[in-house]
């Protein structure tokens, strides 16, 4: 999936009715979205030239000429010899056999990891590294499914002695959020961006001064809107039954490139505070 598709899949919650016509008519005439003109194109997906323009300006290009570059920048530079595996697992279904649920959830999996790998923009990587090297306290937030990622930003950041701050409890998170000052930074993780807990802690991080990094899915979504470094992610949609799974992976791999990169721009500091909380559980290990 090219970076034009992900931004208009994970945008498209947050698209008005002509926009997610035009949405729907490139996503399934992608060649003749690329080469015909927008006035046919309008005729073609049935509605104006305009709507369009605000498709393309909502999924952050300035028009329809910037996107079709792009486009064609990242289908020129696929590899030809690995096809994209279309299988996404969509939702619990009755009657599925092991091998087909294996196969679907991997595929899906997978298809996450190579799209967020493709969206991370390494600038705010580099800034989002920055802040947490230079903030006093690291506080994190995130309820549910993305309470399991921040938890383990938290883990790693424990592990290379940063002060960071982590409760599964939403109201421990409020409580802390309310403590933080300029000097800190405070990460929030939230695939959708729009969950009610995490955003009242945002409001209460933007109050303080303090630096946001948001991890979650492209749209426009009040975190989105709210933080200062946004580390984007890509998933196949989450339906009621399955809950988050594909959003998960694609969250904690996005962890994990940030964790690596702090560790890699402090190595000489976090050198030794790794080796030793490595000696120390090494203890608790059964001998053969």
């Amino acid at each position: 999936m090219t970076n034009v598709e992900a931004r208009i899949r994970s945008s498209y919650g947050s698209l008005s009715d002509t926009e997610r016509k035009a949405a729907d008519y490139f996503l399934n005439h992608m060649e003749a979205s690329y080469s015909l003109p927008i006035a046919q194109l309008a005729q073609e997906a049935g509605v104006s030239p305009t709507a369009w323009v605000r498709l393309c300006k909502a999924v952050g290009y300035e028009g329809l000429k910037e996107m079709r570059k792009h486009l064609l920048v990242e289908r020129m530079n696929e590899p030809q010899d690995a096809p994209e595996d279309k299988r996404y697992f969509s939702d619990l279904n009755e009657g599925s056999d092991a091998a087909q649920i294996l196969q679907t959830v991997s595929n899906t999996s997978i298809q996450a990891i190579r799209d967020t790998a493709k969206m991370l923009d390494q600038n705010a990587l580099y800034q989002a590294a920055n802040c947490i090297l230079k903030a006093a306290t690291i506080r994190l937030f995130g309820v549910g499914a993305s309470a399991l990622v921040a938890e383990d930003l938290y883990h790693k950041l424990t592990r290379i002695n940063r002060y960071a701050m982590f409760s599964r409890d939403s109201h421990i998170q409020l409580s802390y959020s309310s403590t933080l000052s300029a000097r800190d930074a405070a990460v929030f993780v939230s695939n959708t961006g729009a969950t009610q807990e995490t955003l009242e802690t945002l409001r209460a991080a933007q109050q303080s001064g303090c630096r946001t990094i948001g991890i979650t899915r492209y749209s426009k979504s009040p975190l989105a809107a709210g933080c200062d470094i946004l580390l984007y992610t890509v998933s196949p949609e989450v339906y009621v039954r399955s809950g988050a799974m594909s959003s998960r992976m694609a969250q904690l791999m996005t962890v994990d490139v940030l964790f690596t990169l702090v560790a890699s721009k402090d190595y000489s500091a976090i050198q030794q505070p790794l080796e030793s909380s490595y000696k120390i559980c090494q203890t608790h290990r059964v001998k053969e």
